[in-house]
């Protein structure tokens, strides 16, 4: 293989055809156990339900945090498994499109290419999610070739499930490591509960780890935020980040925790990718050697910014520049505190 331009950045993780629906017509409930309230989405057996519209547009994590960083000008790489389908074109029309390398994309005919069906009711923004892993757990190490990490700056990586692709991704956090890039992980509730074993091999081999505050909760068992970021941190992690939705975030170096809240400027759409433009900024950020501070900010932009419009990718910004234009014209709380 003749790699001509070596990535910065190497992705690995799920790239998928998300179709959102949007429906009225459907029921909610809840159920009370203690001091937990579970929320319930449900569709009356038996019946068929008129949807309001739906959107094919092109997601899965690992993908789109190679096209966010790619549209910042970060020189991008996904590696990944997808299938020979109407699915795959639309989503490797839309990374090229955005100017992602996808010399390292394998289609097959042994699976079909990853679907999510995503819910959004008319009881607020956020939404549930109907995931379908297909061919993106078909990875394998031999599928991560060495010579791609030679001018390796970072790898981030998101869940996949299967043994070999978690193989094929603890490689991938070897050769980056090797070659003095950066680990920046994005695992989902999905590799946190059907590979817990994997889970915690290549969270703790990671530099950087964003979750959201669920996803957090079932890998530390804690309840308390503050007792979470001790056990990533006591892990090795060099920087945890934790997202609450609309009550903003949390993240700590070890040294400072800073509690953030989020921006204002507009109105949310859509949740979708949230976490996934999270991370981006923290990426970015960390490549310019940003403050903490300052990427408590931008990673907070970037989420804001993603969640302006229906689907992901949408609504951020093209530049580096246009990022930190946002961050210095609007204000968000914070609240930063030193670890004694």
């Amino acid at each position: 293989m003749s790699i001509l331009n070596y990535p910065e950045l190497i992705t690995i993780g799920s790239n998928t055809l998300d179709i959102i629906i949007q429906i009225d017509d459907i029921l909610r409930f809840e159920l009370f156990d203690k001091d937990i309230i579970k929320k319930y989405t449900a569709i009356e057996y038996s019946r068929k339900l008129n949807i309001k519209n739906v959107r094919f547009v092109p997601g899965g994590s690992g993908a789109n945090i190679s096209a966010n960083c790619s549209m910042l000008g970060l020189n991008s790489t996904y590696i990944g498994v997808v299938g020979n389908d109407f699915s795959a074109e639309i989503c490797l029309t839309d990374l090229k499109k955005r100017g992602v390398d996808l010399s390292q994309v394998i289609q097959t005919d042994d699976d079909t290419t990853a679907l999510s069906i995503i819910l959004r009711t008319p009881w607020g923004k956020d939404r549930s999610i109907l995931a379908y892993k297909g061919a993106n757990n078909l990875l394998k190490p031999s599928d991560v070739k060495e010579e791609l990490f030679n001018n390796i700056k970072a790898f981030a990586w998101t869940s996949l499930t299967t043994d070999d692709a978690c193989k094929a991704i603890e490689k991938a956090i070897t050769l980056t490591k090797n070659k003095g890039g950066m680990v920046f992980a994005a695992p989902s509730m999905s590799i946190i509960k059907n590979a817990a074993n994997w889970a915690k091999i290549l969270i703790s081999n990671s530099d950087v780890v964003s979750m959201n505050l669920e996803e957090a909760q079932e890998f530390t068992g804690e309840s308390k935020k503050t007792l979470m970021i001790k056990k990533f941190l006591d892990m090795g992690i060099r920087l945890i980040s934790i997202t609450d939705g609309p009550n903003g975030s949390i993240i700590s170096d070890g040294k400072t925790i800073i509690n953030s809240g989020v921006y204002s400027a507009g109105n949310v759409e859509d949740t979708t990718g949230a976490g996934d433009a999270f991370l981006t900024g923290i990426l970015i950020s960390f490549l310019n050697n940003f403050s903490i501070e300052k990427t408590s900010k931008m990673a907070t932009a970037m989420s804001f910014l993603e969640c302006q419009e229906i689907g992901v990718r949408e609504g951020l910004p093209q530049s580096i520049q246009e990022l930190e234009d946002f961050v210095n014209n609007n204000t968000i709380k914070q609240v930063i505190s030193e670890i004694v």
